[in-house]
């Protein structure tokens, strides 16, 4: 059997991303657009407004034909609930991300040694008994 020769430039050609190509040219360059630091591995992501309310979306996505379905409200009752609803998963989500991240990065920080997390300061020590002045204070 006769053998295939191996093809030539297989595959797509690599797309060249201007965006990558426009960072990398700025940064060089001393570029007013900075890059934000890499996260250690195991290092938890900080919280932020956006993961917060696609949660929420979809939570509020969920809840709305749960409430049309289960106990038969309105379409305009249930959309309504589903408003109310989804307006106070923000800051509640917002509250448990922040207590969440401070959390897991104080734990990290034990683990790695990466600064310790503010410890409670322990209680001072008891006070020494105060000399008395009925007594000798120096025997010379």
């Amino acid at each position: 059997m006769a053998r295939r020769k191996p093809r030539k430039n297989a595959g797509p050609q690599p797309h060249h991303n201007p965006k990558r190509a426009a960072a990398t040219s700025a940064s060089s360059s001393g570029g007013a657009k900075a890059v934000k630091p890499r996260r250690r591995p195991g290092e938890p992501h900080p919280h932020s407004f956006k993961g917060v309310a696609i949660r929420a979306g979809i939570v509020s996505a969920l809840f709305y034909p749960y409430l049309i379905y289960v106990p038969k409200n309105t379409p305009a009752e249930a959309l309504i609930i589903t408003g109310i609803a989804f307006a106070l998963m923000l800051p509640l989500g917002m509250v448990m991300d922040r207590y969440r991240y401070k959390r897991q990065l104080a734990r990290f920080q034990e683990r790695t040694g990466g600064g310790r997390p503010k410890a409670k300061t322990p209680p001072p020590p008891p006070k020494a008994p105060a000399a008395s002045s009925s007594g000798p204070a120096d025997p010379e």
